[in-house]
């Protein structure tokens, strides 16, 4: 059968995919006669690093600015012939469970086409196929096994149409976002990367009250922020940093971090930002 081939696995795998097998990794088929006999569910998905998170907003940037000018947005599969991988997700999509089926087409569709199986099989087969890149065929930057949502070329909810995967992270920063409401987005992104990274290389500045007062506002979102750095690949600790620029000597408590739009430091736990304007919110 065509499902115990490697492609099979090879093409659910660069989705983050596998298919639900017993103990022994034999596939197990849904026989009850009704349409669809494979099931498939999710894997764990690869760590976020800031480095592909940095390089997938480099991209959104440059391709929102080309769509500012040009009023397009093409995908780089755009106009180019199908590989094999194409009618593999095809023969996938058509042998899905319907409760596997509509999990799939939700990730996109977000329910758009449930009850309609046909529908159903077409956006499968495209998430599937897309998929199979392991990068961003809009920015392209790269995605590999790490966690995506499909993004849009104009907002869901406003008809907008599959576009790509993209890094869930950065999907769900850019919400509705289109044209200079999108560039902000992405550079307020940017700062809370650059914040994060701060934090990572200046870890002492969590003990500080200024900091704590001034910066990072109050405890749960100070404890958002670090956890949300953790999943982003950052290596952040809540302690005194150990770090000295020479031996015995302590590290001036001061910090720059670039915003994109307007620096800002931190320096002696006060804020001071010279931003877009002027008033360091971010």
């Amino acid at each position: 059968m065509f499902y115990k081939r490697n492609e099979v696995r090879d093409l659910l795998a660069s989705n983050n995919l596998r298919l639900v097998a017993d103990e022994n990794g034999k596939p197990l088929l849904d026989m009850n006669g009704k349409r669809g006999i494979l099931s498939v569910e999710s894997v764990e998905p690869d760590s976020y690093t800031p480095q592909a998170l940095r390089a997938a907003l480099d991209g959104q940037e440059r391709v929102e600015k080309e769509f500012i000018q040009s009023g397009e947005r093409p995908l780089s599969t755009d106009n180019k012939a199908k590989d094999s991988d194409y009618k593999l997700a095809r023969l996938i999509a058509t042998h899905l469970t319907g409760d596997s089926l509509k999990m799939l087409s939700d990730r996109g569709l977000h329910g758009r086409y449930a009850g309609d199986r046909i529908k159903m099989e077409e956006a499968v087969q495209d998430l599937l196929y897309k998929g199979s890149f392991g990068r961003d065929l809009y920015t392209d930057t790269y995605t590999g096994n790490m966690a995506t949502q499909m993004g849009h070329t104009v907002p869901n909810d406003s008809g907008g149409q599959i576009l790509r995967p993209e890094l869930a992270a950065i999907n769900m920063a850019m919400q509705k976002a289109e044209g200079p409401e999108k560039l902000e987005a992405i550079r307020r992104k940017r700062v809370q990367l650059n914040a994060m990274e701060a934090i990572q290389d200046n870890p002492e500045l969590l003990n500080d009250p200024d900091v704590a007062k001034y910066v990072m506002g109050d405890k749960t979102f100070m404890k958002g922020l670090l956890d949300k750095a953790a999943t982003y690949g950052f290596d952040v600790k809540a302690g005194a940093s150990t770090r000295t620029d020479s031996p015995g000597a302590n590290r001036e408590r001061s910090l720059n971090i670039d915003s994109g739009g307007g620096d800002v430091t931190i320096e002696e736990g006060v804020l001071r930002s010279n931003g877009k304007n002027g008033n360091g919110k971010h």
